[in-house]
C-alpha cells in the first residue's frame, strides 16, 4: 500500500498527461521522466521559492545544466519547483506529507525541478538534487550535447506511432508514449507501450515496451515488465 501510495503522489504531481491526434486516431501521451523525484520524495521536504535557496545551489544548477546541455538548450528548460529537506523536522512534515519515510536519503538537502515542452504541451521533467554542501547527488537526466549535437532533434508522436506499430517482434498499436532519457546511449528515446500478453505464472500480464532513438527513428531496445493483478477473476 506504502509503495502504491508514493507512487501515485510521484506520478500526479507531475502528471498533466494528454492526448494528440495523429489523423483519426488519438495518441496517449504521457509526460516524461515522472521518476525524476524519487530521491526527494521519502524525504521531509517543504516546497521553497527560489528566492529561499541558497546562492551556491542556484549557481551550481545553472552552470551543470549549461555544461549538460548547452546555452540553446538551457533556454528551452522551465524552472517547475523546488524543494528543501530538513530531517530534524520529520515528525512536523509527516502530518501533512504522510508518504514520507526515515528511511529517506539523508545526503539530500536541496532540489530544484525543470521541464522542457517536447510536443504540444507534452513535458519532460528532470530534478537536479543537492546535498548540503551543494553537490550536485541526481543522475543525469539529459544527454551531454558535447558528444550528442542533436539531443533536441526529435521526431514527432505520429511519426514514432507509424514505427512502432511496423514492429513485429512486439506487434499491435501504440497504446501510451513518453520521451525518456537512455543514459547508455546518451540520447533521448521515446517509450512506446504496445499491447500486453498473458504470463506464464496465475494472474500475470508481460507489458511490453519499444524505445526508439528519437533522431533516427531506430528501435534500440525492447523491454518487457511482469505485472500480477491481486484481484481475481479474468484481468485481460
Amino acid at each position: 500500500m506504502l509503495i502504491s501510495t508514493l507512487l501515485t503522489v510521484s506520478i500526479t504531481v507531475f502528471s498533466q498527461d494528454l492526448k494528440l491526434k495523429c489523423g483519426d486516431n488519438e495518441i496517449d501521451c504521457r509526460n516524461g521522466n515522472k521518476s525524476h523525484f524519487e530521491m526527494v520524495i521519502h524525504c521531509p521536504y517543504e516546497e521553497t521559492d527560489t528566492l529561499h535557496l541558497p546562492q551556491t545551489i542556484k549557481d551550481n544548477a545553472k552552470k551543470y545544466l549549461i555544461e549538460r546541455v548547452g546555452n540553446e538548450f538551457y533556454n528551452k528548460l522551465n524552472y517547475y519547483s523546488s524543494q528543501v529537506v530538513d530531517f530534524k523536522k520529520y515528525k512536523e512534515v509527516k502530518k501533512q506529507k504522510g508518504w514520507i519515510s526515515k528511511t529517506g536519503d539523508r545526503r539530500v538537502k536541496y532540489a530544484i525541478q525543470y521541464y522542457f515542452i517536447v510536443q504540444d504541451s507534452m513535458r519532460y521533467y528532470i530534478s537536479v538534487v543537492f546535498d548540503k554542501e551543494g553537490n550536485i547527488i541526481s543522475k543525469d537526466q539529459l544527454p551531454n550535447y558535447k558528444s550528442n549535437a542533436q539531443l533536441d532533434k526529435i521526431i514527432s508522436v505520429c511519426d514514432t506511432k507509424l514505427i512502432a506499430e511496423q514492429d513485429t517482434i512486439f506487434p499491435g498499436r501504440l497504446l501510451n508514449i513518453s520521451l525518456e532519457y537512455l543514459d547508455s546511449e546518451n540520447s533521448f528515446v521515446w517509450r512506446v507501450e504496445k499491447p500486453s500478453v498473458v504470463g506464464a505464472k496465475p494472474r500475470e500480464s508481460i507489458h511490453r515496451f519499444i524505445l526508439i532513438n528519437v533522431v533516427s527513428g531506430q528501435i534500440i531496445k525492447r523491454e518487457t515488465e511482469s505485472w500480477t493483478s491481486v484481484c481475481g477473476g479474468n484481468s485481460f
